[in-house]
């Protein structure tokens, strides 16, 4: 099987790497966002972040079971890299989309939590220093 070029780019630039399939590694990963799916639709409706927990879960397993279809693993990349990459394969979102929504969210999430806009703030906040244009 050929490794599409967005994929060989990300094993050049140690993002990804290559990896022996996995015997039932694939079934695995699609029966576990099964089980994701199956587990969201059970929970109450009022607790939101329960249920994007499990979507969001789900979706990875997915993104592991192509990742394995095409016998690579992450490297160097997050999660946020592999997901983008597989989710514009599956053409479920574009990638300008997914930055955009990605943005979206944690300038959303720091507006009205006050925990996530301390935690992302901390460094945002340091002064550099002038003379040595290094952080003090």
């Amino acid at each position: 099987m050929q490794l599409p070029l967005e994929y060989q780019n990300l094993i050049k630039n140690h993002a990804l790497e290559v990896a022996a399939p996995i015997p039932g590694a694939l079934a695995r990963y699609l029966a576990n966002a099964q089980n994701y799916l199956s587990s969201a639709r059970q929970i109450d409706p009022k607790l939101s972040m329960q249920i994007f927990t499990c979507a969001y879960e789900g979706y990875f397993q997915m993104v592991q079971a192509v990742l394995e279809f095409h016998q690579v693993r992450a490297k160097d990349a997050g999660r946020n890299l592999v997901i983008q990459r597989v989710s514009s394969d599956l053409k479920v979102i574009s990638k300008n989309k997914y930055a955009q929504m990605t943005q979206d969210f944690c300038s959303a999430a720091r507006r009205k939590n006050g925990r996530i806009a301390s935690y992302t703030t901390v460094f945002a906040t340091q002064q550099m220093d002038k003379k040595t244009s290094q952080m003090g």
